[in-house]
C-alpha cells in the first residue's frame, strides 16, 4: 500500500488541499460521517478548513481530519455505505462511510501533549484489493472496474508534492514548513 507519512499543520494543510481541489481531479469526502448525519462532500479548501477547524490544529487538542479522495477518472464505482455505531455513547445510530477500491486516504492530525502528530496518505493497490475482492465484491464491486494507473498516478502526485514541499525529514517522515516550527511527536 503506497503511503506517505509526514508532519503538517495550518497553512501546510491548505497547500495540500489546494493541490487536491485544483489539480488532482478528485472528489473529496469525509471518511465517515458523524452519527446519524449524512456524509459530507467538500468542494474547496475553505470548506475543509472550516468544517474541521484546521487552523486550530496547532493547539494541543488532538484533533484529526480523515478524508477520502476519489480520483473520478479512475472509476465510477464509489459507494457510500451505512454502518451501525456500536459505541455506548451513540449506540444504535448509523454512520455513512466513503468506500471504493481505489480511494486515497488523507489523514490530517494536529498537535497533542506529546507534540505534533504525523499525518499520512494511503491507498490500496490492485494486488491487495484483488486479495479482498471475494469478501467485499457485493458492497464495493469489482476491482477490475478501477483504472489503477489513474489511482497510482494521482496518489504519487500527491505524495511527491508533499515530499517536495517539505523542508526536512524526521527519520523517514517528511516535515512541511509550518510543522518544522513545532515540536514533533515520535
Amino acid at each position: 500500500m503506497p503511503k506517505c507519512n509526514f508532519y503538517a499543520v495550518d497553512e501546510d494543510y491548505e497547500i495540500i488541499l489546494d493541490l487536491i481541489f485544483n489539480d488532482l481531479k478528485c472528489k473529496v469526502y469525509q471518511k465517515y460521517s458523524e452519527p446519524d448525519a449524512e456524509l459530507m462532500q467538500f468542494h474547496s479548501t475553505a470548506e475543509v478548513v472550516e468544517y474541521y477547524q484546521l487552523n486550530g490544529f496547532s493547539s494541543p487538542q488532538g484533533k484529526s481530519a480523515h478524508l477520502m479522495l476519489w480520483p473520478v477518472d479512475a472509476s465510477e464505482n464509489f459507494v457510500i455505505t451505512k454502518q451501525v455505531v456500536t459505541s455506548r455513547k451513540f449506540k444504535g445510530a448509523t454512520r455513512s462511510r466513503a468506500e471504493g477500491w481505489g480511494l486515497i486516504q488523507l489523514e490530517l492530525r494536529g498537535n497533542s501533549s506529546k507534540g505534533l502528530c504525523e499525518c499520512q496518505t494511503n491507498n490500496s493497490t490492485e494486488k491487495h484489493s484483488k486479495a479482498l475482492e471475494t469478501k467485499h465484491k457485493e458492497s464495493l464491486g469489482l476491482v477490475s472496474e478501477w483504472k489503477w494507473d489513474v489511482v497510482i498516478r494521482t496518489a504519487k502526485k500527491l505524495n511527491d508534492y508533499i515530499l517536495n514541499k517539505s523542508e526536512k525529514r524526521q527519520g523517514a517522515k517528511a516535515v512541511m514548513p509550518n510543522a518544522a516550527k513545532l515540536s514533533l511527536a515520535e
